[in-house]
């Protein structure tokens, strides 16, 4: 029967997956643009100085998406469930809480990952046809937070939408503010990088937590 939950999740979701692949494709396209005009507008040596030295961001226009993909697959995934209690009825099935809720997120973090990589490796290739390797690992040590962005806000939303009550609704937003703004917050290039592994790290310890929310809908009295 878990098999079959997670085949619904994949189901319900794929439209949805495509729509946000495309998106995020677009996005792409938008950094290779930009990262071609600047080749265009001066030469390479100068554009490689502001780059490697002065530290310029070509592809800051991606900073935002992932967390808003996170947030998209979120939304579609789990809004519809609560809205109609649907999602409360599939609590219910003779399988244990916590493998039904885990199941729907491992679902919908997996569509977003595997969306997330793929803005990685684009970027990371892209920047490979015009830079040499050095720019290429800053890139990726740079991105990298902004898709663990992506993913935490994904969990934040669901820790919001799970929740039944308002009040503690709100607590969970702030709490899921909070953590994804860990993955945002402003520094140099590939700053982040020392510690990527601290940050992965506390986003698997952050992934349990959908699951407060998720037993207070089952076993509320109305």
């Amino acid at each position: 029967m878990l098999k079959a939950l997670l085949l619904k999740e994949f189901v319900k979701l794929r439209a949805f997956w495509i729509v946000a692949l495309v998106f995020n494709m677009c996005m792409l396209g938008y950094v290779y643009i930009t990262m071609n005009g600047l080749f265009r507008l001066d030469h390479a040596e100068v554009v490689w100085y502001r780059v490697i030295h002065l530290g310029q961001l070509y592809y800051s226009s991606l900073t935002y998406v992932p967390a808003l993909t996170g947030l998209f697959m979120a939304a579609v995934q789990f809004f519809p469930e609560m809205r109609n209690q649907r999602f409360r009825i599939s609590l219910h099935l003779p399988i244990a809480p916590h493998l039904i809720v885990m199941g729907h997120v491992f679902v919908g973090f997996l569509a977003v990952a595997v969306i997330l990589l793929i803005d990685l490796a684009g970027l990371g290739l892209m920047t490979h046809t015009r830079f040499p390797g050095e720019v290429v690992a800053r890139a990726l040590t740079t991105a990298a937070p902004w898709m663990l962005a992506g993913l935490s806000t994904y969990l934040g939303a669901t820790l919001v939408l799970l929740e039944p009550t308002w009040k503690i609704r709100m607590l969970n937003f702030a709490v899921a503010a909070g953590m994804t703004g860990l993955f945002l917050r402003g520094g140099v290039p590939g700053a982040y990088g020392p510690i990527l592994p601290i940050l992965c790290a506390a986003l698997l310890i952050y992934t349990p937590s959908v699951l407060l929310p998720a037993y207070r809908f089952r076993y509320r009295r109305v």
